[in-house]
């Protein structure tokens, strides 16, 4: 069936309280391709931020072949994120962007090289500093340009939206059916537990901790966030030198010791801490710092189909001293305008939202934490920091109606599917073994091998088959299923021959996970 763009569905703004007015949810659906129809799965592609109308407008095709043919698949905008009204305008004028820009939030903590010099942790909190000024500006701005319309936006609204299309598109008696990756993952927390008695079929795919989402302030979480994104980083300096230099330009040999690599990217990060270089020819024009080359790293080690251009930017910038490769990694200049309404402070005002209430950190306390972190867990606690602004909710202007807090562990009406990579940078598996175990056997919990976010992000044909046989009859594997990758990363060539189903099954997986890299 065509594309299918439903008119937005005018659900109550405040569930709370019926005179507050209503929301306008922006909604797309492919229609079921096989007979019988079986109902409606509702998708979300994370953020919080990302369109799930426009992400099924992009690859619901592939999506709904490659794992459910006979469920009509439907993307929705959460409050405040794409054409869903009201949306979120802070920044009426779009210059949400033009205010971070070469600010500590948009290049990136800078670290010094001496973790131990006690220079380090002042030259921290003098950027923590700049970055509470920052967010408390912002927000100030929202106060003034949207006032209490803030306080209408968040997961727990957001869920009782899922429960009001479920039921206009299937009917009041109808199963809700949902799949949600990264920040979906944290609605479909929500829903599972709002809802115990009304779930269908729900994959939850890259999980985020909400326990610590819903009860900590967000300076705490990159302790738990980070915990495999160093092992994933060991692996992108394995494989680079296993693959040798003609395809990874920073080993300077097959096989090469990936300490050696390691510290040549080091020393090249030192370096830019005393000597930023200016980037004319990058989209936009700007600089690197050690801070923005980090991050670079940071969020190419969640997509290892790039690995390749990763690694070549990085030796580029090294050796040549050009670092328009780096600067302009992983971003499309004209995305904004291509995709929708241009970005604000849509994520805050799902985090700050969510957050339950805390006392204002001091600079120094949100800097001993995430320094405590660099050094004994991850080197990139200030890149997910700065990258992942949920940071600064100390100065959000409003109170929602209403906020779930849990419990987080009911028995469930039907069982759910848990999908979680081994090395994920930025959801760890210990995640996704928490909410296995608070759902009691109410779900199964499927591990699949090596790096990236979410597990389209590199291609595991038994993990897509697991999700099918999931939606076909509500069959779950056994506990402790893993489930191999099936590219060889840095060629993303495929590791294994393919009977002639499985390659039409890998063509609909790479579609999605040339998404999820950002390559489409």
């Amino acid at each position: 069936m065509a594309m299918d763009n439903l008119t937005p569905f005018r659900v109550p703004l405040d569930y709370q309280n019926s005179t507050a007015g209503v929301a306008k949810i922006a909604l797309s659906r492919h229609k079921a391709k096989k007979s019988p129809n079986k109902g409606t799965i509702l998708y979300n592609p994370g953020g919080p931020g990302g369109s799930g109308k426009r992400a099924i407008i992009q690859y619901g095709s592939p999506l709904q072949a490659a794992i459910a043919e006979d469920y009509d698949w439907v993307g929705f905008d959460p409050r405040g994120i794409g054409e869903t009204e009201p949306q979120v305008h802070c920044f009426p004028d779009g210059g949400y962007r033009a205010f971070q820009s070469h600010t500590v939030l948009d290049q990136g903590y800078d670290i010094p090289p001496n973790l131990n010099d006690p220079q380090t942790r002042k030259a921290l909190i003098l950027q923590q500093h700049q970055a509470d000024a920052l967010f408390k500006a912002q927000f100030e701005l929202c106060k003034k340009n949207m006032g209490e319309t803030l306080r209408y936006m968040g997961t727990t609204s957001v869920v009782r939206d899922i429960d009001f299309i479920t039921t206009t598109l299937d009917g009041k008696d109808a199963l809700i059916n949902y799949y949600g990756v990264s920040y979906g993952s944290l609605i479909g927390s929500y829903l599972v537990n709002m809802f115990p008695d009304r779930i269908g079929r729900v994959v939850l795919d890259g999980i985020v901790n909400p326990i610590l989402w819903s009860s900590e302030p967000a300076y705490k979480w990159y302790r738990s966030w980070s915990e495999d994104s160093e092992a994933a980083y060991k692996l992108f300096l394995s494989e680079c030198s296993s693959i040798g230099p003609e395809i990874c330009p920073l080993a300077n040999a097959k096989g090469e010791n990936i300490e050696n690599i390691e510290q040549r990217i080091q020393n090249f990060l030192d370096t830019l801490y005393n000597e930023p270089i200016p980037t004319a020819e990058a989209t936009p024009p700007g600089i690197l710092t050690s801070g923005r080359a980090l991050i670079r790293i940071y969020l190419g080690l969640q997509h290892p189909l790039t690995w390749k251009e990763l690694a070549n930017a990085l030796h580029t910038a090294i050796q040549e001293k050009n670092t328009t490769l780096l600067m302009n990694l992983g971003k499309d200049p004209t995305a904004a305008e291509k995709e929708g309404p241009p970005d604000d402070l849509q994520r805050s005002a799902v985090s700050c939202n969510d957050n339950a209430p805390f006392d204002p950190p001091t600079a120094a306390e949100v800097v001993d934490e995430n320094l405590d972190v660099v050094k004994h867990v991850s080197r990139f606690a200030f890149s997910i920091m700065a990258t992942e602004q949920d940071t600064g909710c100390q100065f959000w202007p409003v109170t929602p109606p209403e906020r779930f807090e849990g419990p987080w562990n009911h028995k469930l009406r039907n069982p759910i599917l848990i999908h979680s990579n081994k090395l994920d940078p930025i959801t760890p598996i210990a995640s996704g073994r928490l909410i296995n175990t608070l759902l009691q056997g109410s779900s199964v919990l499927v591990a699949r091998e090596g790096p990236g976010h979410c597990s389209f992000s590199v291609p595991s044909l038994s993990s897509v088959k697991i999700s099918q046989q999931y939606f076909k009859d509500g069959v779950l594997p056994s506990a402790g299923q893993e489930c191999p990758i099936d590219i060889s990363l840095f060629t993303n060539t495929l590791t294994r021959s393919l009977s002639r189903e499985d390659k039409e099954l890998m063509k609909k997986v790479n579609t999605i996970s040339l998404y999820f890299n950002h390559i489409l």
